[in-house]
């Protein structure tokens, strides 16, 4: 099977002038983005060594184009969001020891607040366009380390995840043949370059022939998110549920988002209530996929194309594994993967949940169960259950029933102080006696929270999912409180 780059290098070869990124501030034919590349790679040519390239640039075209050219001289490439704090950053270097870092006008000054030295910084601004020689453009894929991640935790620190280029080529050519991608089909862009999931953004468009195109800030979620994936004809969006579930405040009609064939939902659970607020507006035209895999497995390891029966369910399945992956569950109930290509751990050699007998397993952490039909659903993680005065209290399961209260458009669940607290983004009005009633007739009384604290937003991290340690902590006077007492 051709790698990612060589099916890119094909696409530069049919059709030049087509767009290949379309960005914030700039658009990027397949030429251009070649030529760029090409210059990239003739940089790194002149690093001695084959150590890792680390690639700090705002600028979707140099991450793309940096990108390509590490895997085009078979160099590890770690990209990272130019927002990540120099001290965490500078932990990602001394875990990663590159023989070069790429950098913009943004990544400048965070790569110099780290202190680090010791490698060959390479300005984006100084790279000049160089001719392509497509011959440099088909490298192959070995099975070895081609990329590192770091986990996005905002504690403790950051663990980067080893993975390999016949990863991502699975990945990304199972998804151009489930959605059709082809010349021309524009595909978001909503993801920092520092999670693996850009990865998905940026080469199913560029694999087959279509564009990838980069969201504004201003865009990335609610009624900016709505606006800019009508005028900009956007196809296909990948995103988190947590993401998604904010253009239920987006006045959106039945005849909204013209263009728009598919959803596919990853990083977090889906929820019921979103399927159902969405398929009320577009039925099941505008089709709804959940992805499910941790990074270290590399992006999407289980799929589902969620139905209207979803809907009214208690819980929206994972699916079915991708060609090649098998799934499995312990005796405990946690799902482990095995996957078609060896996974490579963690830098450093911490294990983690890899089994270090089989290189291609890996137990997530998560809890699941086979439905009848056969597709795996979710429980929640090992450590995601709570206890509430003794009793065993899945905070997904409670956001899940009040997402489905009058009013409600967003919700995250937390304990704080042995209390469980409901963190709500509601109508104006709020609707606080409508939603408390809701509860109490969808959960025992032990499982309804007794603390609310009421958002316009939830805060999010720079993947789009909740950021918990951004979450106010409630007001001192209502912890304890109970039932209506606590609004």
């Amino acid at each position: 099977m051709t790698g990612v780059v060589g099916r890119w290098m094909r696409h530069v070869r049919a059709h030049p002038q087509d767009i290949a990124i379309h960005g914030r501030k700039r658009v990027a034919t397949y030429h251009d983005l070649a030529v760029r590349a090409s210059g990239h790679l003739a940089e790194l040519d002149t690093v001695p060594g084959g150590d890792p390239v680390l690639i700090a640039c705002a600028d979707p075209v140099e991450t793309v184009a940096a990108t390509l050219a590490a895997m085009a001289c078979g160099r590890v490439f770690a990209p990272v969001d130019v927002r990540t704090p120099p001290a965490r950053l500078a932990m990602a270097i001394d875990d990663l020891r590159p023989g070069a870092v790429v950098v913009d006008r943004a990544g400048s000054p965070v790569l110099a607040g780290t202190g680090r030295k010791g490698f060959r910084t390479l300005d984006a601004r100084d790279v000049r366009d160089h001719a392509v020689d497509p011959a440099r453009w088909d490298p192959g894929e070995p099975n070895g380390p081609g990329y590192v991640y770091f986990t996005s935790g905002t504690t403790g620190r950051p663990k980067g995840v080893v993975g390999s280029l016949p990863a991502i080529t699975h990945f990304v050519t199972w998804e151009i043949d489930l959605v059709g991608a082809g010349r021309g089909t524009r595909v978001s862009s909503l993801t920092s370059a520092g999670f693996d999931a850009f990865l998905r953004d940026a080469f199913v468009p560029l694999c087959s022939g279509g564009t990838m195109v980069v969201a504004p800030q201003s865009a990335r979620s609610g009624q900016g998110l709505a606006h800019w994936l009508e005028t900009n004809r956007v196809q296909i969006l990948h995103c988190v549920p947590t993401v998604f579930r904010t253009l239920r405040a987006a006045d959106l009609t039945p005849g909204s988002l013209r263009e728009l064939r598919a959803v596919l939902l990853a990083g977090e659970p889906v929820r019921p209530s979103d399927v159902r607020s969405w398929q009320e507006l577009f039925g099941t035209e505008k089709e709804l996929i959940n992805l499910y895999g941790p990074t270290e497995t590399t992006m999407t390891k289980l799929f589902h194309r969620i139905t209207a029966a979803d809907a009214t369910a208690d819980s929206v399945p994972v699916g079915e594994p991708l060609p090649g992956v098998t799934v499995r569950l312990l005796e405990s109930g946690e799902v482990e993967l095995r996957t078609p290509f060896p996974l490579h751990g963690y830098l450093g050699g911490r294990q983690g949940g890899f089994d270090p007998s089989d290189p291609h397993r890996f137990r997530t952490g998560d809890l699941g169960r086979f439905r009848p039909d056969g597709s795996l659903e979710l429980l929640g993680r090992r450590d995601g259950q709570v206890k509430v005065n003794g009793v065993r209290v899945e905070l997904d399961d409670v956001a899940n029933v009040l997402m489905r209260s009058p009013g409600v458009h967003d919700a995250h669940v937390v304990l704080v102080d042995e209390k469980l607290c409901a963190y709500v983004v509601a109508d104006d009005g709020r609707h606080e006696q409508e939603v408390l009633r809701h509860l109490r007739e969808h959960l025992p009384p032990g499982v309804v929270p007794t603390v609310f604290v009421w958002l316009d937003e939830l805060p999010r991290t720079l993947s789009g999912k909740v950021d918990r340690p951004r979450l106010p902590q409630p007001p001192e006077k209502t912890r304890g409180r109970e039932g209506a007492d606590a609004f």
